[in-house]
C-alpha cells in the first residue's frame, strides 16, 4: 500500500494585508513498494478546528507530482513542483488576505486553527494511513 513518508507544509501561515494573495507550498513525500508509477494521488484535507467543519467543501485538495509542468489554473498555474516523478506531491495554497470582504462566501481565508489530513491511494486501490498536519493561520 503506499505510505505517506513526509509532510511538508509551515505550522503557521500568515495571511496577507489588503487584496493579496500568498502562494503556500505544501509537499508530501510518497512511498509505494508496487513503484511510484501505481500511486494513483495524494491530496489533503482541510477541518477548522474552531468551527467544527470541514473547508472546501469537503473536497480533497489534490497535490501533483508532475515537474509543474502541467497548467491547472489559468491563466499559468501550476502545482509548483519541482521534479517530476521524484514521489514529492506538491500544490502550492493560495492564502487570500483580509481585504477581499467579511463575507464568509468570498476569497478572504479564514483564520484559526485547521487539521490537514493526508491521504493516498495506489492504483489498486489500497489507501495510505492518514498523516494529520495542524496548522495555524493568523
Amino acid at each position: 500500500i503506499p505510505k505517506i513518508v513526509n509532510v511538508f507544509a509551515d505550522t503557521l501561515i500568515y495571511r496577507p494585508e489588503g487584496r493579496n494573495i500568498n502562494l503556500i507550498e505544501v509537499k508530501a513525500t510518497v512511498y509505494d513498494g508496487d513503484g511510484l508509477e501505481t500511486i494513483k494521488w495524494v491530496g489533503f484535507t482541510s477541518y477548522s478546528l474552531r468551527d467544527d467543519e470541514t473547508m472546501n467543501n469537503g473536497n480533497m485538495i489534490y497535490l501533483y507530482d508532475d515537474g509543474g509542468t502541467e497548467i491547472l489554473y489559468p491563466p499559468d498555474f501550476t502545482s509548483g513542483d519541482s521534479i517530476k516523478g521524484d514521489g514529492t506531491y506538491t500544490f502550492k495554497i493560495p492564502i487570500y488576505g483580509n481585504g477581499f470582504g467579511d463575507n464568509p462566501n468570498d476569497d478572504t481565508t479564514r483564520t484559526g486553527s485547521f487539521r490537514w489530513r493526508f491521504s493516498s491511494q495506489d492504483i489498486a486501490n489500497d489507501y495510505s494511513q492518514m498523516v494529520d498536519h495542524v496548522i495555524v493561520i493568523q
